[in-house]
């Protein structure tokens, strides 16, 4: 099994870009992701044109896997 936490953020420019992380903290809260995404947008972290603008959307997603062979 694997966990994922994925963030998106619309960015200034039209469009979306999504960030993510394998293996989040089992006890992240969606205030600690909101203020990490709050900071990403406000440092201007990742080379997008025209910047990010806003959160879009943050989730954990949980990936199971069952081997047939």
């Amino acid at each position: 099994m694997a966990t994922i936490l994925t963030m998106s953020f619309k960015c200034v420019e039209g469009g979306t870009f999504t960030c993510n992380l394998d293996d989040p903290l089992d006890d992240l809260t969606a205030v600690q992701v909101s203020t990490v995404m709050d900071n990403i947008i406000a440092a201007d972290a990742f080379d997008i044109k025209g910047g990010l603008k806003e959160k879009a959307s943050a989730e954990i997603v949980i990936i199971t896997t069952n081997k047939l062979f």
